[in-house]
């Protein structure tokens, strides 16, 4: 074939694979094995990046359009379900749907956005067959009555009764009255119980593939690796110790003991040095009240965003006394900022606002209300007229475990700098394990420095760059 002759066909290849992505879809051997299982209740379990969403995507599509390469599924028109644990996830799983899905075989009615994923309230896949994806997440509920779907497919790990009402609806949801399949892709960790699915796969109720985290499990058949060993370590590197066995090799739960994080290295990491200049710094001060009266703490951070893929970050002081009053604690943390030659309105200000209570028998319970109320009073400002805000700290799902895996993450890049003087946050780093419940979150005496820490490097750093190219962790 001549060199023109090469071009075209590679153009009309390309052209092709974008016409028609799903018939360029080219599994990796634990995803063939999955979409090739004929049980009615299946799992691919396996570790982060191991083309598990990919996998639910094309099983979805086979099955929607008929078009199983081996095996025989129901005619279309079929009803399928698609269930994440977040809104924010569902975006993401929606921008994979529609990459894999040849666009002539969607009904011109069904609108994509990028960003957003397929529009409507609630979100709705349609295909010119009949066929129709609907879009749910966890919290929701799937509202759908006595409704019956031919295939179900669920995202991640979600609690059990949302799990037996998608059983449920699979009993009668094939052709002709016969069992809908419920397929799951997961990695076991993000805080839901999910031993209730590991006894269904321990009692053979659930067929169960594993996928893990390695060159021969990533790499799809016929095709070059899509991950070296050098890109697996550097992702590995990033998952905390106390889930690292599940989110490489797809384990079952394993408890939560042991010190987190395990990357911070005092000799390199606790320094005195001045911040190096050249960067493109940003300031925070990250405030956790307590959970008692003073017991405040103080973090006050920089981070380096010169490359907001790769942040730099610095903690320059703390302050964790603890005082009686919003007016003292506002004192403090202004003494701060002066040893540090830092004006607050160079600063983030973010805060835990729930202890919003006034004052109490043996002190104040502080909130980011009162904090303001004291600033104003030190530096005698008029009633509502303070130059910056403390606001409150975003609190979702999961927010704990990102946080602490995202520092773990830049510990791990060895991008993490203290200063000496933060004995109590250093004393914190060394120390702290992950609590799951609440109770022994607000009793452990290195959670409060560990949370302002969390706090503040959370509003600087850039979260959806940071966990597409470092970290590589799903969202919780």
């Amino acid at each position: 074939m001549s060199i023109c002759g090469l071009a075209s066909r590679i153009y009309w290849l390309k052209q092709k694979s974008k016409e028609d992505p799903l018939s360029y879809f080219r599994p990796t051997r634990p995803q063939s094995k999955f979409l090739d299982d004929k049980s009615k209740i299946k799992m691919l379990l396996g570790g982060n990046q191991v083309g598990k969403t990919a996998a639910a995507c094309a099983l979805l599509l086979y099955h929607c359009l008929g078009r199983h390469p081996n095996l025989k599924t129901d005619p279309p028109p079929i009803e399928a379900i698609l269930i994440t644990h977040s809104h924010q996830q569902s975006v993401i799983i929606q921008e994979k749907l529609y990459s894999m899905t040849p666009k002539y075989e969607l009904d011109p009615s069904c609108e994509f956005v990028r960003g957003k994923g397929f529009r409507g309230v609630n979100p709705l896949v349609k295909f010119k067959n009949g066929s129709i994806i609907r879009i749910k997440t966890a919290n929701q509920g799937l509202g759908l009555a006595s409704a019956t779907a031919n295939l179900i497919c669920i995202d991640e790990p979600v609690p059990m009764d949302v799990f037996n009402e998608c059983l449920a609806r699979t009993l009668r949801g094939g052709a002709g009255g016969t069992r809908g399949i419920l397929a799951i892709t997961m990695t076991p960790v993000g805080g839901v119980d999910v031993s209730y699915i590991e006894e269904m796969v321990k009692s053979n109720k659930i067929s169960c593939t594993k996928a893990c985290l390695t060159v021969e499990d990533t790499t799809p058949k016929g095709l070059q690796p899509l991950l070296s060993e050098n890109q697996i370590k550097e992702i590995t590197d990033s998952f905390l110790p106390i889930d690292r066995e599940a989110r490489i090799n797809g384990s079952f739960h394993v408890a939560p003991v042991g010190i987190i994080f395990t990357h911070f290295d005092p000799v390199s990491m606790i320094t005195d040095r001045p911040v190096p200049s050249g960067g493109d710094y940003k300031f925070a001060i990250g405030i956790d009240h307590g959970s008692a009266p003073n017991s405040q703490v103080a973090i006050l951070i920089c981070v380096d965003v010169k490359d907001p893929n790769l942040p730099r970050l610095y903690v320059l002081d703390e302050y964790t006394a603890g005082e009686s009053t919003p007016e003292a604690l506002a004192s403090h943390i202004l003494a701060m900022l002066d040893r540090n030659q830092i004006s607050p309105n160079m600063c983030e200000w973010i805060g835990d606002g729930e202890h919003n209570a006034s004052r109490s028998r043996d002190g104040y319970k502080m909130s980011n209300l009162l904090l303001m109320r004291g600033f104003e009073a030190v530096l005698r400002l008029p009633h509502k007229t303070l130059p910056f805000v403390i606001r409150r700290a975003q609190k979702r799902r999961h927010s704990v475990y990102f946080g602490a895996s995202m520092l773990s993450a830049i510990m791990a890049r060895k991008h993490f700098f203290i200063h000496p003087n933060c004995k109590q946050l250093i004393k914190s780093i060394q120390n702290w394990t992950m609590k799951r419940d609440q109770s022994a979150r607000s009793r452990d005496p290195y959670g409060h420095s560990i949370d302002a820490l969390r706090y503040a490097s959370l509003r600087l750093i850039d979260k959806s760059n940071y966990r597409s190219t470092v970290s590589k962790i799903a969202l919780f």
